[in-house]
């Protein structure tokens, strides 16, 4: 049997055993699921996901594809699309050790998810700004947008020295601004178990984080309102 054979039947094997899973998780789906998404969609959404071949090594093992359903029921329960606004964060292989060990995932929401439950509590626009060292800022208050100047915005505005997010309702009236410095973005990668994402994508997770601690101060929702 040639190797591209193999792959071949390795991948087939890997969408039924995905295809299979997903059948038998559909009525647990549809309990939790937002009016709005439906669970035939959701299920449509996971399958995608799941037949990419970066899945392969972590439906591979019972753990992994415990992990994998355990996330993509975060993921349903927000009302969120698997692989655009949730992510599937894969961990283990090889422990410090070098022990082999199975991979599993994590799931991750990122900024366009944030933002997708707060403009579902409501009609609002949210604005997360990066400054940088040359931009001219100046917080005007605590529910006031900053003044945020910035010169030549493909130019060289020096590096990050912190951010801003906010929501505006319309009609001059906004939720609280929630800032932060560079250094509590460090802190918060510190933390992560995604350092690696968070060098790859500075600003991306930068502006993630921002959004989430938006999502603190005002209303969210896993379901549209009208």
């Amino acid at each position: 049997m040639s190797e591209q054979t193999v792959s071949g039947e390795i991948a087939r094997i890997d969408a039924s055993r995905a295809d299979l899973m997903l059948e038998r998780q559909l009525p647990e789906f549809a309990k939790i699921l937002p009016a709005h998404v439906g669970a035939e969609r959701f299920a449509r959404w996971c399958l995608t996901l799941l037949r990419k071949p970066e899945m392969a090594r972590v439906m591979a093992t019972p753990e992994g594809q415990l992990s994998v359903m355990g996330a993509l029921m975060d993921c349903a329960s927000l009302g969120l699309e698997p692989g655009r606004e949730y992510h599937l964060v894969p961990f283990g292989g090889t422990s410090k050790d070098g022990t082999p060990k199975p991979v599993t995932v994590t799931g991750v929401t990122d900024y366009k998810g944030e933002i997708r439950l707060i403009t579902n509590a409501q009609r609002c626009a949210v604005i997360a700004m990066l400054v940088h060292e040359k931009d001219n800022f100046a917080m005007l208050g605590a529910n006031i947008p900053p003044a945020h100047d910035v010169a030549d915005w493909f130019g060289d505005r020096g590096p990050v020295t912190g951010g801003y997010a906010y929501a505006d309702f319309g009609g001059q009236m906004y939720s609280l601004v929630v800032r932060m410095s560079e250094e509590e973005f460090l802190r918060h990668r510190e933390i992560s178990r995604k350092k690696d994402l968070w060098d790859q994508w500075p600003e991306a997770y930068r502006l993630k984080t921002l959004i989430h601690q938006l999502r603190k101060w005002v209303p969210w929702s896993p379901e549209w309102r009208a």
